[in-house]
């Protein structure tokens, strides 16, 4: 008895999406990671320093290597794999197995076009008991352009413009998006746009 394996048919595809609602980012800057990497005792003899809210929003902002707005796309991806789901005859294996972010030396990154940000004071709870405050960027009026590999012996073009609609409607990307509980970071393939690939 022989086994027959189809071949593999991946196309790169480039979505163009924008958003249904406001997002915010807040990507780890290297204070708050050197402040990870030390233990707790260390942590307490860091001396205290103003806090500077603009500074803190900017830096919690991703961006391009010149200096532009960026969107990360592992987040888009995983958007796609929460969307996915057995009753909607989706696994979300197959999502991980189908569609990949190709690497172009870019930190998986893709530009992030939208009104000028401005830096938002939010209190948010760490743990059980503590709060603090977070400076984070609010973009508005925003879209990206959302280059993907895809395996179409798998999944259809079709299928994945719907997957796309399907996250950006209920799962969104960023802080305090639908996922979390918020209303932030919910986005559409933008109609008006051509869905492009080769």
């Amino acid at each position: 008895m022989s086994i027959k394996i189809t071949p593999i048919k991946p196309i790169t595809v480039i979505i163009p999406i924008i958003g249904m609602s406001p997002i915010i980012q807040h990507k780890w800057t290297e204070k708050a990671l050197r402040m990870l990497r030390m233990t707790p005792a260390e942590r307490k003899k860091q001396p205290k320093v103003a806090r500077d809210p603009e500074a803190e929003g900017e830096a919690a902002a991703h961006r391009m290597a010149d200096g532009s707005y960026a969107l990360p796309l592992m987040a888009f991806k995983a958007a796609l794999i929460t969307a996915a789901h057995k009753d909607i005859g989706l696994e979300k294996t197959l999502v991980r197995k189908s569609i990949f972010i190709p690497d172009k030396g870019d930190d998986l990154l893709t530009p992030l076009y939208s009104d000028e940000p401005f830096i938002r004071e939010d209190i948010v709870k760490i743990g059980t008991n503590q709060t603090d405050i977070r400076y984070r960027p609010e973009f508005r009026n925003w879209s990206a352009d959302i280059e993907m590999e895809v395996e179409t012996s798998v999944l259809t073009i079709e299928d994945v413009v719907n997957l796309v609609n399907r996250a950006g409607f209920g799962v969104g990307i960023g802080e305090w998006r639908p996922e979390k509980g918020g209303e932030f970071g919910r986005f559409m393939v933008d109609t008006s746009k051509e869905i492009r690939h080769t």
